[in-house]
C-alpha cells in the first residue's frame, strides 16, 4: 500500500515552486552546463594499479546530475571485454552535504544500467554517439543523476559552504582487456548540469516560480550483492533495500567468471511481504522490458539483466505506479540457478524516491 508520508505530502499539494501562481518554474527555467573545478583526471590505465578522482560539485544553480565524459587513446592489443569499456570506472559515487549517500557506490557498468532501465527516455550509453568499443581508444559517457525528470530529484546546489561531492577510481586495464600490450589513456572530464535559477519576473513582469517543485522529493540509488548458488540449486533472494518508494528494481546475474548470465529459471517468485507479485517465466519478465523499453525507443536487453520498472510514460497509459515500502517490507524473489554456473553474484540495484517536503502529485509515478 502507499507509504503513507508520501500520500500525505502529494494530497497536500505543490510546494513553492509547484504550480501555484506565476510562471511554473520548469518554464522559466533553462538547462545549464559548466566544466566542473574539480574532479577531471588523464591517466594511462594499469595493470596493476586503480586510480582514484573525484571532488566537490560546482556550486550554483539546481543540480540536475554530475556528467563524466570519458574519452581514451593509445590502447594497443587484445579484445574488449563484454562489460567494456564502461567498467573502466571501477566505482563511482555521489554523496550529500553532510556525507551521506544520494547515489551509492557502483560500478561504472551498473551505472550504464541505471541510466538506460531507470531514465529509459535518456539515451542508452551505449547507443550515444561518443560510445567506442575501440581497443586503441575506448570511450562513453556516463550520467551520475539524481533527477529523473521535469525537476523530480533535482538538488538544490546554491550554497558553496555545503557541496555535493564525487568520488571515483579507474578500473584496472585488465578489467577492460586481458590482452592489452599497450594500456590506454583515459581522460575523464566532468560537467555539472543544472537548472538555472529564474529571474523574479518575466518581461511582462509576471512573476516566475524560483524553487523547482521536485527538489521536495529525493531520490537514492542502492545496491545489494547476493550469491549466487551452483546449477540447479534453489535460490532466495531478500532485499535490505526498502523503506522508500521503488522506481524500479534490477538483477544482474553473473556466473563464476564474473561473466553475466541468463542464470535464472522458470519460475520466479516476486514476494512482497505475504503478497505474491508473480510468478514469472525469463521469458514473460523479457517480454514485458520489450513492452515497456520499447516505447522508450532503448536497445536490447543485456545478458544477465532482469528489470522491474515502476513508473509511468506520462500521456500514454504506459507503465505502474511506484512500488510503496516500508523499513519493515520484505521484498524477495526466489528461483533456481540454470546449468552452467558453479557460483557467481546476482546484484540488486534499486531506483528509490522519498520525500523530504509537501509533494507536487503531477511528478508522482513519473
Amino acid at each position: 500500500m502507499p507509504n503513507a508520508s508520501l500520500s500525505a505530502s502529494a494530497s497536500a499539494g505543490p510546494s513553492s515552486g509547484g504550480s501555484g501562481g506565476g510562471n511554473p518554474f520548469q518554464l522559466a527555467t533553462n538547462l545549464y552546463a559548466e566544466k566542473n573545478n574539480q574532479g577531471a583526471i588523464t591517466q594511462q590505465l594499469s595493470a596493476a594499479n586503480t586510480f582514484a578522482f573525484g571532488g566537490a560539485v560546482n556550486s550554483g544553480n539546481y543540480l540536475r546530475g554530475v556528467r563524466l565524459i570519458v574519452r581514451g587513446s593509445g590502447g594497443v592489443g587484445g579484445a574488449l571485454l563484454a562489460d567494456a569499456p564502461l567498467n573502466a570506472i571501477k566505482q563511482i559515487s555521489l554523496t550529500n552535504v553532510d556525507g551521506s549517500d544520494i547515489l551509492y557506490t557502483m560500478g561504472g557498468y551498473a551505472r550504464g544500467l541505471i541510466s538506460k532501465y531507470f531514465r529509459p527516455f535518456e539515451k542508452d550509453p551505449k547507443s550515444a554517439y561518443d560510445f567506442s568499443a575501440a581497443v586503441a581508444n575506448p570511450g562513453f559517457t556516463l550520467l551520475l543523476k539524481p533527477e529523473v525528470r521535469w525537476t523530480l530529484g533535482a538538488l538544490a546546489n546554491t550554497d558553496t559552504r555545503s557541496q555535493y561531492r564525487f568520488d571515483g577510481s579507474l578500473a584496472l586495464g585488465t578489467d577492460l582487456n586481458a590482452g592489452y600490450t599497450t594500456q590506454p589513456t583515459l581522460t575523464v572530464t566532468p560537467y555539472m548540469d543544472a537548472y538555472a535559477q529564474p529571474d523574479q519576473q518575466d518581461l511582462q513582469g509576471t512573476s516566475n516560480q524560483p524553487v523547482p517543485p521536485g527538489v521536495n522529493l529525493q531520490i537514492k540509488q542502492r545496491h545489494q550483492m547476493f550469491t549466487l548458488n551452483g546449477a540447479g540449486s534453489n535460490n532466495i533472494l531478500i532485499s535490505a533495500l526498502t523503506g522508500n518508494a521503488l522506481r524500479g528494481t534490477l538483477l544482474v546475474v553473473r556466473d563464476q567468471t564474473g561473466a553475466r548470465v541468463d542464470g535464472i529459471t522458470d519460475p520466479i517468485n516476486l514476494q512482497l511481504d505475504n503478497r505474491s507479485l508473480g510468478k514469472y517465466s525469463p521469458d514473460v519478465i523479457f517480454q514485458w522490458m520489450q513492452d515497456f523499453y520499447l516505447n522508450f525507443g532503448q536497445s536490447a536487453r543485456e545478458t544477465g539483466v532482469y528489470a522491474w520498472p515502476r513508473f509511468v510514460l506520462p500521456g500514454d497509459m504506459v507503465g505502474q505506479s511506484w512500488l510503496y515500502t516500508s523499513n519493515a517490507t520484505k521484498q524477495s524473489w526466489e528461483f533456481t540457478t540454470a546449468a552452467g554456473p558453479t557460483g557467481g553474484t546476482v546484484e540488486l540495484i534499486t531506483d528509490e524516491v522519498y520525500p523530504v517536503g509537501p509533494v507536487d502529485p503531477s511528478l508522482v509515478d513519473i
